[in-house]
């Protein structure tokens, strides 16, 4: 079997219309994008992946045309094509890519829903839906605009009895300003894990933390390695192509400190991820493939949540097909349109700061998560941490009656007021 063809599809498909317009303010249009990627061979299969984003063919043409899918078992490069060559492996063989990972230990796998930070009630209203779509955890990235205790606050009323939150944090601070604010979000049942929460190199800081934090600490961003050391109580392996995925796995087991893998996309993605994890001894914690933030996808098969889990799919390879009508349909969509709007920062003092944000500059899109991106300190307020006493939203026309003012005054700069 020899690869002859490989083919990339761009594709827009719309986000679910309760936070649609969140996204994509957030972080504009590079997070809706998807690639589908199709691999054909000589001898008439199809293999399917995906990439979160966008997916050039070809530096992958060069390297994987005139090969043998099983030239590359266990590879650590190009996810997508890892996802593409599994798939042709499993059909090729009859049977579900895992068998070709190692023994199955699990038949269904846990997984997270995904949210970016907003104001209280966004929050909740994430949580609300999450748990509807019958996902157990829910995981956000925490920014600097927002206060993490109300936050927190607003999604323990909305969550029913059992669901939890996984915090994502910035890797900025320190240790005795970390441990405060844990011991506030300690105080709720909702309340979960905590990831990133220090730079990897504060060793020191994460064991002092591991030792006085009720909940477990993850680090996602930093080596295997801190396994071994005793620096977490679980890792995250972001974006692992199979051969990474096991290696990462095997420290885990020996290390005995569980895992969650985090890769982003649709259906395709989220069948991939299934296998690997039903592999893996110790990815025991809630994986994250964001596949809900779609209305739909460009495959025949959806993955149910139940019970805060999916099943791995028993079909050849993947075990998901193309909906060729559907990929034909988004290859012409469009991203979401953030139209012309501005970010409002309020402080309990009293002081409003207006601002701009256009999250499809390049390099521009988790601008929101600093202050030092978003308005560059050209503003007064309180040093950046995750307890201040904020609320951030976004105004527009439709909002705002002197909106075309505030935009005029913000041409130049952050505008601030004291009220």
């Amino acid at each position: 079997m020899r690869i002859i063809d490989i083919e990339t599809h761009p594709i827009f498909i719309p986000y679910q219309e309760f936070n649609a317009r969140v996204l994509t303010r957030y972080h504009g249009r590079a997070i809706q994008g998807r690639t589908i990627l199709v691999v054909r061979t000589d001898s008439g299969l199809e293999g399917y992946g995906e990439s979160w984003g966008g997916l050039e063919a070809g530096p992958l043409r060069d390297k994987y045309l005139g090969t043998d899918p099983f030239d590359w078992l266990n590879a650590e490069a190009d996810l997508p094509m890892n996802m593409a060559l599994y798939d042709l492996m499993g059909k090729h063989l009859g049977m579900p890519a895992w068998k070709l990972m190692g023994p199955k230990v699990r038949a269904w796998v846990p997984v997270a829903a995904w949210a970016v930070s907003q104001a209280p009630e966004g929050m909740a209203e994430e949580v609300r839906q999450a748990a509807r779509q019958g996902y157990h955890w829910l995981k956000y990235h925490v920014d600097e605009v927002q206060n993490t205790v109300d936050q927190t606050e607003a999604m323990h009323q909305a969550a029913p009895r059992g669901f939890k939150i996984h915090y994502d944090f910035n890797a900025n601070t320190d240790v005795y300003t970390m441990l405060a604010l844990l011991k506030e979000l300690e105080r709720f049942p909702v309340a979960g894990r905590f990831e990133d929460l220090l730079p990897v190199g504060d060793e020191e800081g994460y064991r002092q933390l591991r030792a006085k934090c009720e909940l477990p600490v993850i680090i996602h961003h930093g080596p295997p390695e801190v396994m071994l050391k005793g620096l977490c109580d679980g890792y995250m392996a972001g974006h692992a192509p199979v051969g990474m995925a096991m290696k990462v796995g095997a420290i885990a087991e020996a290390a005995n400190v569980p895992v969650m893998y985090q890769q982003c996309g649709g259906t395709i993605n989220q069948a991939f991820l299934a296998h690997e994890v039903a592999v893996v001894r110790k990815a025991t914690l809630d994986h994250v493939d964001i596949c809900h933030l779609w209305q739909d996808d460009v495959t025949l098969e959806r993955m149910e949540v139940v019970g805060g889990s999916v099943a791995v799919p028993e079909g050849p390879g993947l075990g998901v097909s193309l909906d060729w009508e559907k990929l034909e349909r988004y290859k012409a969509g469009a991203p979401g349109d953030a139209g012309r709007f501005l970010v409002r920062l309020r402080y309990a003092e009293g002081l409003t700061i207006y601002t701009r944000h256009d999250p499809n500059r390049p390099g521009h899109t988790d601008d929101l998560r600093f202050l030092a991106r978003l308005h560059h300190h050209r503003a007064p307020g309180y040093a950046p941490g995750y307890a201040n006493p904020i609320t951030t939203d976004f105004l527009d026309e439709s909002t705002t009656p002197d909106f075309a003012r505030l935009w005029q005054q913000t041409e130049a700069g952050p505008l601030w007021i004291r009220e």
